[in-house]
């Protein structure tokens, strides 16, 4: 039987968006929903990059690699194709294409350079190819590891090996170098830092069948390497100690001893020597942290990384990026006050992601926030490096006295004002110590009307570093040291403030 004309058409007609659907379902670039951290380790120090995952292709921003390497002097943009020139050399790039040319020369990468969300990505392998002839220094790169080696940087590695103990298990942790360790709990986990050196493991994770200890895990997405030891069952002790000059672990998991009447044990030590035969170091760490008294909690610090994803933010003119800037600057704060041990961090943003103001807000208030510290970049002058410091302003004047309506409620949208003299206080400790930055510019706090201050119940500030700008390099900013100093200067603010502004 023939069909009909009309019958055929209406066929058609649907038969059309089908394809075309199906055909863009296996055009467009996939991706996932995971955001990882690549880590660069450098003769200067190390740096973080967020890498995007493509078709199961790991990428990272060119300008932001570029600029950990050396200085971009220009770019040219079109709309498929960009060239920029990196010292004495010049890159020419194409998008959706592999080939990258240097100077006269056209290599090949394994996979096609990409515009991501406004930016250009390069896929893993321009590491191993581009960049030693942009450089004319050593790469070393283990492939499928988010961590790179450049310079005459030579990392440690070590060996794991776990033995059965009277009621528990040993870890022996073998390094090729001296280290020195710190330990915490975390998320029923134990965490030892392994110090500054870097780090390049032979095996990422090491799996048992043990009733005590089920896997150890080498982790250094933050840009500080670490070792994550993940017990079998809870309620076990950890007793880790340093032998043989730094360059081995030991490491006791036991079951816990019968609850019996006994002496108050001996201040904790440094661990620096084997412990005896058949008895455990003395420097435990518990479920809750490094072993102590019990007493209240430690105050909440939260830091909120500014923008994030498709919200960039301010742009330099050697193409670093607000958000990314910040998120470094939140990573390297984040460190510091946690080696003072006497504060918990919360992060509003991990990964390139941008929650809302309110998202931001309840994850601080939830988390019973001490300090709310957010963190921007901009064009703040022609000096820099620039720090301002920032309490809430309402951009509405308050309720006369006996105009605001009686409720057992506080408005969402007026939190905040509770606490400003609290975060009037914070802001001057902060000043004071940035002002003691050797080559840095600290503006006297001030009031504006920031958003993401103005339901956060606790103290909160927002703090600005500039100049970050189209027509300015971002160097200054990005520098490890300049970032440290701030770090640091946080922590002593934090110090002060607690001890005569609360």
């Amino acid at each position: 039987m023939r069909k009909s004309p009309l019958r055929l058409l209406r066929t058609t007609r649907l038969l059309i968006p089908a394809v075309v659907l199906g055909l863009a379902l296996c055009l467009w670039p996939t991706r996932t929903l995971r955001s990882d951290n690549f880590v660069f380790y450098l003769p200067t120090g190390r740096q973080v990059l967020v890498l995007e995952v493509i078709q199961n292709t790991k990428y990272l921003p060119l300008l932001q690699v570029l600029n950990l390497l050396g200085k971009v002097s220009g770019l040219q943009e079109k709309r498929n194709s960009l060239k920029v020139w990196f010292g004495k050399a010049q890159l020419e790039l194409r998008r959706e294409e592999r080939k990258v040319r240097v100077d006269k020369l056209w290599i090949n990468l394994s996979d096609p350079v990409r515009v991501s969300d406004g930016q250009w990505v390069v896929p893993i392998d321009f590491l191993t190819s581009i960049v030693p002839r942009l450089t004319h220094q050593a790469v070393e790169y283990q492939l499928g590891a988010n961590r790179i080696f450049i310079g005459d940087v030579r990392p440690s590695s070590f060996t794991v090996r776990l033995d059965q103990v009277p009621n528990g298990a040993r870890l022996t942790v073998q390094f090729t170098d001296k280290v020195t360790v710190r330990t915490m709990a975390r998320n029923g986990k134990w965490v030892m830092f392994l110090g500054d050196h870097p780090v390049e493991p032979l095996e990422s994770s090491f799996r048992f069948q043990d009733p005590y200890v089920s896997e150890v895990r080498f982790d250094d997405q933050d840009g500080v390497p670490k070792l994550i030891l993940s017990p079998t069952t809870g309620g076990l002790n950890f007793y880790p100690v340093l032998a043989e000059g730094g360059k081995v672990l030991l490491a006791d998991v036991l079951k816990p001893p019968p609850a019996v009447a006994q002496q108050p044990p001996p201040p904790q030590q440094p661990a620096t020597a084997t412990p005896p035969a058949g008895q455990p170091p003395r420097a435990a760490v518990t479920e809750e942290g490094p072993a102590a008294p019990l007493g209240p909690p430690l105050p909440v610090v939260v830091l909120d990384a500014g923008h994030g994803a498709e919200e960039t933010g301010a742009r330099s003119r050697d193409g670093v990026l607000e958000k990314d800037l910040v998120a470094q600057l939140v990573a390297r704060v984040r460190s510091a006050v946690l080696l003072t041990r006497k504060y918990r961090i919360v992060l509003t943003r991990t990964g390139d992601v941008n929650p809302s103001f309110e998202q931001r807000e309840v994850a601080a208030n939830l988390a019973g926030a001490a300090f709310f510290l957010t963190f921007h970049a901009g064009d703040l002058g022609s000096a820099t490096p620039r720090l301002s410091v920032y309490t809430y302003q309402s951009s509405s004047p308050p309720p006369a006295p006996g105009e605001e309506p009686q409720t057992l409620f506080v408005s969402w949208v007026r939190v905040q004002q509770a606490h400003l003299e609290q975060s009037r206080l914070l802001a001057q400790a902060l000043q004071q110590q940035f002002a003691q930055i050797p080559g840095a510019m600290a503006d006297l706090p001030e009031e504006a009307p920031v958003r993401a201050l103005r339901s956060v119940n606790a103290p909160a500030v927002a703090i600005e570093v500039g100049r970050l700008a189209p027509d300015a390099d971002a160097g200054p900013l990005t520098s490890p040291n300049f970032q440290q100093q701030v770090a640091a200067a946080i922590t002593q603010a934090l110090a002060a403030f607690q001890k005569g502004g609360a």
